[in-house]
């Protein structure tokens, strides 16, 4: 097998990256329409994004021939949201290779674990991660929503619920506010937190929830409510 080759990710592959990632935006919308909905035309200013974030403190990119990762140091854990191959196949090559190269490096500089965010039905990317002994420790479950009101963004609290409304990320696209749920009561109904956060305007509800969890099971029971990104945790081996 050959040895694939791992170097710094610069501002000069700062469009590969962002076009590498306009890919997986568009495949991700095939799993969750509204959550991953990319939005049109953000290919140059994410490029130009990516490219301060190169040279951020805190921030370490790395890529291969085929693929890149970008990971932010939060505290003693790195942080990997930008994580892109450009064939499904490879995240067992490339994939793999990328986060063991960058803990290495992580370990090195004294950080305890990595988490990784990717979405639910990526299957060759989430069997990786699991296979370096990672673990799935949270999900991000949702609702599409049809709005009957309007909030200012900000922080927002409900009946039995409390979380954060605003606007998506700036590459996606949900057709409005999104409202992700800080707090959640264990009897709090899950239809009048539905319909609260439609009067506040919100196109999606996020609900996170631990696998297992009683919350999660309240979840998978409840019409609509689906599993749109995982988060994995943990020492890469």
């Amino acid at each position: 097998m050959s040895v694939i080759a791992v170097r710094a990710l610069t501002a000069d592959d700062a469009a590969w990256a962002a076009g590498l990632m306009e890919r997986r935006r568009q495949l991700y919308a095939g799993y969750s329409p509204v959550f991953w909905r990319p939005r049109p035309g953000v290919t140059g200013p994410h490029a130009r994004f990516l490219g301060r974030q190169l040279s951020s403190p805190g921030y370490l990119a790395l890529r291969t021939e085929h693929g890149f990762l970008i990971g932010q140091r939060r505290d003693q854990e790195a942080f990997v949201d930008d994580f892109a191959v450009d064939e499904t196949a490879r995240w067992d090559a490339d994939g793999a290779t990328l986060l063991l190269s960058a803990w290495r490096s992580w370990t090195a500089d004294g950080l305890d674990a990595v988490r990784v965010v990717t979405a639910h039905a990526d299957e060759d990317k989430c069997a990786m991660l699991a296979a370096l002994n990672l673990e799935l420790t949270g999900q991000w479950w949702v609702r599409a929503l049809l709005p009957a009101g309007e909030r200012p963004a900000g922080q927002v609290t409900g009946t039995g619920f409390a979380g954060l409304l605003g606007p998506a990320p700036p590459v996606y696209d949900p057709g409005g506010p999104v409202l992700l749920v800080s707090d959640l009561t264990g009897d709090a109904d899950l239809a009048d937190v539905e319909r609260e956060a439609a009067t506040m305007g919100a196109v999606l509800l996020i609900v996170p929830a631990a696998p297992g969890s009683s919350r999660s099971e309240r979840l998978a029971s409840r019409p609509g409510w689906t599993v749109a990104s995982d988060w994995y945790l943990g020492r890469p081996a």
